[in-house]
């Protein structure tokens, strides 16, 4: 970092990060006092760290304040905030009455799908996922996990169990897919690239901490449904665009070769 077009987004990130690992503080809290509503807290500094991590490539693009070492530190803030705070998270609070050993498979797969994500992610794209993503980002699992918490500790709290019945098994059969979906090479947009997508996303995370809980719970079901919509047709909107690129590109060569020789 060498001025202060570069310290802005660096420091946004750093706030991600922080929020990242309060979230894991957050959840150990909740795990040696007892106090469940702590998990409530930790799922909303996750979406928190979400906000601030889409923030710090904005702000760096405005300000044309782009460095390698941002880009270094984005990736573990993915990796602290998306990979090992959900993951934990899902420990404290979802398998309580489950076989132990799932208990440690399923957070476990999580954070190693995450780091494999992020390592291949780091490799294979010198764009920083600025063209869109090879696989499932690690944000959505993240968000997945943070809401569906968030919900079942919002009063009335039996109301949405994740230790077990139906919503449990939708809650872990979704991490499961997500988990999956993270290392294929299905392509997907990067919506927090658009502000018009980007802004709105953060009016609604903002809602979570300002809102009663009976007004939040409605918008955090809002953006499970908004994730999963991105989820399922992500990678069809990704083939949609690449098609009318290659027509549009298809027309514009016709075009110039049928245009007529006035360089005689």
């Amino acid at each position: 970092m060498t001025n202060w077009r570069q310290i802005a987004p660096t420091t946004v990130t750093l706030g991600a990060m922080l929020s990242g690992f309060l979230s894991i503080l957050t959840t150990v809290e909740g795990m040696r006092s007892g106090r469940t509503e702590m998990y409530m807290r930790a799922s909303q500094l996750i979406m928190l760290a979400m906000i601030l991590d889409g923030l710090d490539g904005n702000l760096a693009r405005f300000m044309r304040g782009s460095s390698e070492f941002g880009a270094e530190l984005d990736t573990y803030v993915d990796l602290t905030a998306f990979g090992i705070a959900p993951a934990l998270l899902i420990f404290a609070v979802s398998m309580q009455s489950r076989d132990p050993i799932w208990r440690v498979i399923l957070p476990s797969a999580v954070a190693l799908s995450g780091v494999v994500r992020l390592a291949r992610f780091k490799v294979r794209d010198p764009l920083r996922g600025q063209a869109g993503y090879a696989g499932l980002p690690i944000t959505a699992n993240a968000a997945w996990v943070a809401l569906f918490v968030f919900i079942s500790l919002a009063p009335p709290r039996d109301a949405f169990r994740l230790d077990e019945g139906p919503v449990a098994s939708l809650f872990l059969a979704g991490i499961v897919v997500f988990i999956v979906l993270q290392v294929t090479s299905l392509h997907y947009p990067k919506p927090s690239k658009k502000l018009a997508l980007f802004v709105p996303c953060a009016v609604l995370v903002a809602l979570l901490w300002a809102l009663s809980h009976r007004m939040a719970v409605r918008v955090a079901v809002f953006m499970i449904v908004l994730g999963t919509g991105y989820v399922v047709f992500g990678p069809l909107f990704v083939k949609g665009v690449a098609a009318h690129k290659a027509r549009r590109d298809a027309k514009a060569l016709a075009a110039n070769g049928a245009a007529p020789n006035t360089e005689d």
